[in-house]
């Protein structure tokens, strides 16, 4: 257990690996989500939450995984701060937010080069 689901009552976030379009990924997900698998490739089912981060979700930020003590200061305190790259290469620090939809979101409010 990471720590509690920020958007229900009772689920805890928890990490596992999953295979998805053929790679495997981690998922930090809510114990209320519910997946199957179909000839090796995951899917998320329907459960009373669905709130999940897939371990490569800031791929096309330049970072290439996100960790579980990431994830751990996420669900404390409500966000982390990671370095991201811009399309054009440069580092910039961005604060990261829990999102239900998406799982996490990038605040884009600061451009302080790092």
């Amino acid at each position: 257990m990471l720590g509690k689901c920020p958007y229900c009552n009772d689920g805890n976030v928890t990490v596992a690996k999953k295979t998805v379009l053929g790679k495997q990924t981690k998922v930090y997900s809510c114990s209320n989500t519910r997946f199957h698998t179909e000839d090796g490739e995951c899917f998320e089912s329907v459960g009373s939450c669905s709130y999940r981060i897939w371990g490569n979700s800031l791929a096309k930020y330049g970072k290439r995984a996100i960790g579980e003590r990431e994830v751990k200061a996420l669900l404390s305190s409500g966000s982390f701060t990671a370095v991201l790259h811009s399309k054009n290469g440069v580092a910039y620090r961005k604060t990261v937010v829990a999102h239900y939809e998406y799982g996490i979101t990038v605040l884009f409010n600061e451009e302080v080069a790092s």
